[in-house]
């Protein structure tokens, strides 16, 4: 038997308070609050979680905790390790801890204070469990929330105590480390996009392109991009990443990359196997993308288009939308390791408009529950373009007045080309 559990065994505190019975007074000996020297971290460590590092010995007297506790009041628990064990700071066995709440409960009965007066820290002892110090931060939380604990013992290799983790306080470091990187990816795709996400890229290889993005949530799965050709061609694509947040940011980093360094003189079909092949190795078709993928020829306006499982495109000659869809579609990118696209032509006359979007634009709701709409969003894009209004003004306005207080349900981008 452990002597922390035969400390419970005995608990004479308790019994005394429920019979009123008198507990022999103890020997006398001053009590000390300690602290654990901060002992080395890694990067990984459980132990940058960690806020508490003072521990007290176990036959400190109760009345005496209860004291450190009143004059520090940001302290919710403490360590107990063995008085009979290493005089070396933090060196003795780790027993557990005792809770501020509990002690302040017991002082709180009748005749608490007097038969606390008697008693040592041994016998308040509470076990909870414990890690090593220098165990991955993430596999410790993995093992400790889920079971609903709310404190853990980080011990040394050696069984020292080197700190005392609260689940609240774990649950707050990743809730930091998760915003801080969601903050990181979402700079990180505004560099991407432009100078700020919503952006226009002006005259590329001589034509118009319009472009505009807002995320959901601080960093999102939707990305555009526009590269100009050493022929004298320009390439734009528009895609939507399964999921948001970090991880669908980590597909936008790596397709953009691919996009940046990749030869257009191989072909567009060649660009879209390399890219499904570096997300099936990837993510092992946890993960996917829709997106269209454009290579323009301004001098024959020839246009190749690859639509990949996205279809939200549209065609504005004259004034009037048009389908620009093809017989055969084709799969998202990343859901198949074998993939055969289908790569259509058009072409494109003086005056025409194509514009290419996310399928967060029409799907967000009003606060009854009706979604903006193909009809309305191909409505304001035509009106906006008739009156020579910037679409980056014009849909974002007619977007939010649709959804009011209603807030934004998915990624929305759109990408136009002016021939």
């Amino acid at each position: 038997m452990s002597r922390a559990k035969y400390y419970r065994k005995m608990n004479p505190i308790e019994a005394a308070l429920e019979s009123k019975a008198e507990v022999p007074a103890p020997r006398d000996r001053t009590p000390m609050l300690e602290r654990v020297d901060m002992a080395r971290m890694y990067s990984s460590s459980a132990l940058h979680a960690a806020r508490y590092f003072q521990f007290i010995r176990s036959d400190a007297r109760v009345l005496a905790l209860a004291d450190e506790f009143q004059e520090d009041q940001g302290l919710p628990a403490v360590a107990v390790v063995d008085a009979g064990g290493d005089e070396a700071a933090g060196g003795a066995r780790v027993l557990g801890i005792v809770r501020r709440d509990r002690l302040y409960a017991l002082l709180g009965k009748p005749f608490g204070r007097e038969v606390l007066a008697r008693s040592r820290v041994y016998e308040l002892v509470e076990e909870v469990p414990s890690f090593g110090a220098h165990e991955d931060l993430f596999a410790v939380a993995a093992r400790m929330l889920p079971g609903g604990g709310e404190y853990c013992l980080l011990l040394g290799a050696d069984g020292r105590f080197l700190g005392l983790l609260a689940a609240q306080d774990l649950a707050n470091y990743l809730s930091r480390m998760t915003q801080e990187d969601i903050a990181f990816a979402g700079r990180l795709q505004e560099r991407l996009m432009g100078s700020e996400a919503g952006a226009a890229f002006g005259t590329i290889a001589g034509r118009r392109v319009e472009a505009w993005s807002r995320p959901a949530k601080g960093v999102g799965g939707d990305f555009y991009f526009s590269k100009e050709l050493p022929d004298g061609r320009l390439f734009l694509a528009l895609c939507d990443v399964s999921g948001k947040g970090v991880a669908a940011s980590l597909i936008v980093s790596m397709v953009w990359g691919m996009l940046t360094m990749f030869d257009f003189g191989k072909g567009l079909r060649e660009l879209i196997l390399r890219i499904n092949e570096s997300i099936v190795a990837t993510f092992h078709m946890e993960k996917y993308l829709t997106g269209i993928f454009l290579v323009f020829d301004p001098a024959e306006r020839r246009l190749l288009s690859a639509d990949m499982g996205h279809s939200h495109v549209v065609l504005f000659r004259a004034g009037r939308p048009r389908s620009l869809k093809g017989p055969r579609g084709n799969l998202p990118i990343g859901v198949e390791a074998e993939l055969d696209p289908v790569i259509y032509p058009y072409r494109l006359e003086a005056g025409d408009e194509l514009l290419v979007y996310s399928d967060g634009l029409v799907e967000q709701e009003d606060s009854q529950g009706r979604e903006y709409g193909e009809h309305r969003l191909v409505d304001t894009a035509a009106s906006a373009i008739a009156g020579g209004k910037s679409l980056r003004e014009a849909i974002p306005e007619a977007i939010d007045r649709h959804r009011g207080p209603t807030p934004q349900q998915d990624d929305m981008s759109f990408l136009l080309l002016s021939v």
